[in-house]
Parts: structure tokens; C-alpha cells; sequence
């Protein structure tokens, strides 16, 4: 089952479903609503694909670029305000991504590994196992080993991608790795 569909997002949306993998819906207690405090993050500005966009955070303020060059299409850069590369995800001959302070260079398949059920894409941050699942419409990351797991960041698809993030998931320093993420999970490419 293709996770966009069991999500309604079907192909009308005319942006390439992503490729990773069938993951059954999964039960956690609050993906249909977000905390009254939670920040939310379009990507706009996708021509084409989300590959090339802008990140607007709150006040729909331009906190991101993801860019891919036309010249050199197999790296994907995320840059901050500053122009500073802050991720970078290289498709050929491997996926593979690394996000500054965050994720040493690595297989994208590793960073976000498909549980032995394939319900679920796993990464570990600081030390900690959080899952993405879709669940309600949603893309929903949690925290793995939790005995009553919460969303802490979910995304959804409308008119623009967006990602959703709870205090705590910032708090947590997982803004960039959310990012990222986002992006490899709606973009289309397999990354396996």
C-alpha cells in the first residue's frame, strides 16, 4: 500500500509520491491535532519538485532554501539565511545525507531505516530512536521506544507540503533533521 494513498493523498496532487516503502496506518493519540503552540513550516516556491523550494517558518518568514543545482542535480543542498549549508543529501550513486551537528555522512536508507515490518522509517538523533509513520493523513514522527508514543512533529500535504512541529520537538534540536527528512520522505526518489 502506497503510504500517500492510505494517507488521501492521492495523485491529483501532481507531485511525485514518494518511494518509501508500505507502512500500514499506526495508532497514536494525538496526529490529528497539533499543540496549540506548535510551529508550522510550508515548502513553497516547488516549481516542479520539492527538491528546489523555500522553507517559510512562522510569520511566513523564509528560513530555508533547498537547492539543487541544474548543473550537478545528484546534491541537494538545504542552506539557513546565512547561505550556510546546514544539510546535504547526494543521490548518486547512493542516497546518502548529512546534516551538520546532527548526522555524520551516511546511507539515506540507514539514516532513516525501514522497520523489520516495514510500518515505519526509523533515525536516531543523539542517541535516540524516533520513528516516522503515517497516520490520519499524516507523515507522524515519535519517539520510538515510548510506552504511549505522542506526535511530535507530523506532515501533511494541501496545497504545500508542510511540516508541523511541536515545542518539544525543537526543544529536542530536531528541527533540521525534520527538515530533511520531510523532504526525502515527499520527494519522490527511492531512497533505498
Amino acid at each position: 500500500m502506497n503510504p500517500f494513498a492510505a494517507g488521501g493523498w492521492g495523485a491529483r496532487s501532481g507531485m511525485a509520491p514518494s518511494i518509501f516503502g508500505a507502512l500500514p496506518t499506526t495508532t497514536i493519540a494525538n496526529a490529528g491535532t497539533m499543540q496549540r503552540d506548535s510551529v508550522l513550516y510550508k515548502f513553497t516556491n516547488c516549481s516542479t519538485t520539492i527538491l528546489n523550494c523555500t522553507i517559510a517558518g512562522p510569520q511566513g518568514r523564509t528560513v530555508y532554501r533547498v537547492v539543487t543545482e541544474s548543473g550537478a542535480p545528484s546534491s541537494t543542498m538545504f542552506k539557513d539565511n546565512d547561505n550556510r549549508n546546514v544539510a546535504m543529501v547526494n543521490w548518486q550513486p547512493n542516497a546518502n545525507v548529512e546534516i551538520r551537528g546532527i548526522a555524520s555522512r551516511q546511507r539515506v536508507r540507514d539514516w532513516l531505516r525501514l522497520s523489520a515490518d516495514q510500518s515505519k522509517r526509523v533515525m536516531q538523533i543523539g542517541g535516540t530512536q524516533y520513528a516516522w509513520s503515517p497516520v490520519e493523513g499524516f507523515i507522524c514522527l515519535y519517539k520510538l521506544q515510548s510506552a504511549a508514543p505522542k506526535v511530535l512533529a507530523r506532515v501533511g500535504r494541501a496545497h504545500d507540503i508542510t511540516l508541523e512541529m511541536t515545542q518539544e520537538a525543537i526543544q529536542l534540536g530536531l528541527l533540521e533533521a525534520c527538515l530533511v527528512a520531510t523532504v526525502l520522505l515527499t520527494c519522490g526518489h527511492n531512497v533505498d
